[in-house]
């Protein structure tokens, strides 16, 4: 199987590749310099040059905030791109594989979101993906859209980096006590997305849209509280000197939803890959950045 991967060099798309190097498949991950999901030209160039079997999709904009001033930027990547991308992949026969998010629901139910629950996203950013996924299924038929929960990794911009940053400056800083969501490491989605490619390779017609997220949900407040004592193995911080505001956040300032859980039984079902503790690939991201 021929696999170009688009956003290889970001969180997901490194782990995945480091995952595939360990199967036979043949895989392409240009840079971002060689391949732009806004250049179309350049977009068009990989798919027909490499001809790909599948394309995995790992790249997009990812900024809630600053996708609030800049929407044009944001939907160009998150929407158009994709759009395009569909589009290509259906010219060319191959199967799309797309990285989606929790950012499409309003976070307004109780329980885990499941992938028949209705988006309803609430700002700039999740808007984006829930119109990318639109177009996605309007264009290309053989297509799988995974939906990914909280993502972890040392990469920048993202919730592991930006606590332990906070975590290390002395400065108060705040966590919502009433933010819900899975934490799910980049490891571990790029696992999934390569347990989905060797089903697809075997031949297996499963398209449509999953969950995946790491067992059991956490609070902002207390993902920061483990993170810390996984920091202070390493890093001597005192934990009664650091100064961590736990707030509850008012439904009308919200650009993120509150409620973030994945239910993640259709992919169990549908492929027979379970869920993983997201503690152990927290500690673990932890130990590579300090050791």
């Amino acid at each position: 199987m021929n696999i170009l991967i688009i956003g290889g060099s970001g969180q997901t798309g490194t782990r995945l590749r480091q995952r595939l190097d360990e199967t036979s498949f043949n895989y392409l991950a240009p840079s971002q310099e060689v391949l732009d999901l806004t250049d179309s030209a350049q977009m068009r160039a990989a798919v027909t040059d490499f001809n790909p079997d599948v394309v995995v999709n790992c790249a997009g904009y990812r900024d809630a905030d600053l996708a609030e001033s800049e929407p044009s930027r944001c939907f160009a990547v998150n929407r158009d791109a994709c759009a395009e991308l569909a589009s290509l992949c259906n010219e060319q026969g191959a199967i799309l594989v797309q990285i989606s998010s929790y950012m499409v629901f309003d976070g307004k139910k109780s329980e885990s979101y499941t992938e028949k629950d209705a988006a309803n996203p609430l700002g700039v950013l999740g808007g984006s993906y829930w119109q990318g996924e639109q177009q996605i299924r309007e264009r290309c038929d053989r297509h799988v859209i995974l939906r990914a929960g909280w993502m972890i990794s040392e990469r920048k911009f993202e919730l592991l980096k930006s606590i332990m940053a906070e975590l290390m400056n002395p400065a108060p800083f705040g966590v919502l006590g009433n933010r819900y969501g899975n934490p799910t490491p980049a490891d571990d989605a790029a696992r999934v997305i390569t347990a989905i490619l060797l089903q697809l390779d075997c031949g297996a017609e499963v398209w449509g849209t999953y969950h995946y997220a790491g067992v059991n949900a956490v609070s902002e407040s207390d993902l920061a509280a483990t993170i810390l004592r996984e920091m202070a193995i390493y890093d001597e911080i005192a934990t009664d000197q650091l100064n961590i505001i736990i707030a509850d956040a008012e439904d009308e300032s919200r650009i993120v939803p509150l409620n973030s859980k994945l239910d993640s039984t259709k992919l169990l079902h549908t492929f027979g890959i379970h869920a993983n503790s997201w503690e152990v690939g927290l500690a673990r991201l932890i130990k590579e950045y300090y050791v």
